[in-house]
């Protein structure tokens, strides 16, 4: 029982880093066009754009790295990275915030609120997200079982951002359904997860948070051109930026 066991950890672990060795690369192609194409000059952009994308991809390497040092017994230095991690972590989110403050001082004044609002939407609850992911991850760290299927999550927060731009360059103008296809995506995968675990009679509780949490940022995309919403974008911009 142990073996067969140890053997779904194996085989959970590799799959994992396959998937976010693929979605590194994706990231590159993805952001090529809009960013990569324009080393080394670089015109146009910030030294917040240059810190987000490498911490961002710093985050990438951490979710690559810690499955396949689990994979192949390297506790240690799994361990090591993990503590890295209490630094990395608030920076990525500190550079989101930092990114959707940009985005926003970019467009408020220079169109109609509710499109600054509507833009908004695709950014404002992702860093809660990805730092509510995270800190459960933390709480949960002598729970591998919860530990693992949180800091799986923080990918979820991510992806919807490379895989709405992949959809974008391919077909086209399709304003915000490539954002929707991108998010409802990641929920689809979580709910297979959560499936995989109920049918395991393993505990659903991580991945039901993480469903709940994803509902939530794709409510905020389907109400972006509310009155309600933009009083909230209107309050954090205020407030805030």
């Amino acid at each position: 029982m142990m073996t067969s066991e140890r053997t779904a950890e194996d085989l959970y672990a590799k799959g994992f880093c396959a998937g976010m060795v693929i979605l590194f690369v994706l990231m590159h192609v993805a952001f090529h066009p809009t960013y990569i194409q324009y080393f080394p000059e670089f015109l146009d952009f910030t030294w917040t754009h240059h810190i987000h994308g490498a911490l961002m991809a710093a985050w990438m390497m951490v979710l690559i790295v810690q499955p396949y040092l689990i994979y192949n017994k390297k506790y240690k230095a799994h361990r090591l990275i993990g503590k890295l991690s209490y630094v990395i972590a608030p920076l990525v989110l500190i550079s989101m915030f930092m990114i959707t403050r940009v985005s926003y001082l970019k467009t408020v004044g220079n169109m109609p609120f509710e499109e600054v609002a509507a833009i908004q939407a695709l950014n404002f609850v992702t860093p809660l997200n990805f730092i509510l992911f995270y800190s459960l991850a933390i709480i949960n760290k002598r729970d591998v079982y919860s530990h693992k299927r949180y800091m799986i999550a923080t990918a979820f927060t991510i992806s919807p951002a490379i895989l709405s731009r992949l959809l974008y360059y391919i077909f086209g103008d399709i304003e915000h359904y490539a954002f929707f296809i991108a998010e409802y995506l990641g929920l689809g995968v979580i709910i297979l997860l959560l499936a995989n675990d109920l049918i395991k009679k393993a505990n659903p509780v991580p991945y039901i948070v993480v469903a709940v949490a994803l509902c939530i940022n794709i409510s905020t995309i389907h109400s972006r051109k509310t009155e309600e919403w933009q009083s909230v974008v209107r309050f954090v911009g205020d407030a805030f930026f």
